[in-house]
């Protein structure tokens, strides 16, 4: 009996016989761990913030304020993305602010890039 192999993108495995499939578990082991971590790399790559439109990030603060409700707000400090857990406490000028359990932070609303 004969194992198709040809799926495989790597020669040692489609040629690769013995006795009893004794070895086939480390190549299956090896080739799967190879295969999610080229996943989970891609996925990383792909994974691109797209910016809410400016009208759509200041109705959905409009709708937590108006409603009491709890967001989370992913907005770019510097160089850097940070999220904030919280309820929308206050409009001033063109900043919010935004109460989470340990503190109050005032995000001006064009550094929001998402809202959920």
């Amino acid at each position: 009996m004969s194992v198709d192999r040809s799926y495989s993108p790597y020669e040692v495995i489609r040629a690769y016989h013995d006795r009893g499939m004794m070895k086939w578990g480390a190549f299956a082991t090896g080739e799967l761990t190879e295969a999610q971590n080229t996943f989970e790399k891609e996925k990383k790559d792909d994974k691109k913030i797209q910016a809410l439109p400016h009208h759509v990030v200041l109705y959905l603060l409009n709708q937590s304020f108006s409603n009491q409700l709890q967001i989370k707000v992913k907005y770019q400090s510097k160089d850097k993305l940070n999220e904030v857990y919280g309820f929308v406490s206050e409009f001033i000028n063109n900043q919010v602010r935004v109460k989470s359990t340990d503190k109050i932070y005032l995000i001006s609303i064009e550094q929001i890039i998402n809202i959920s």
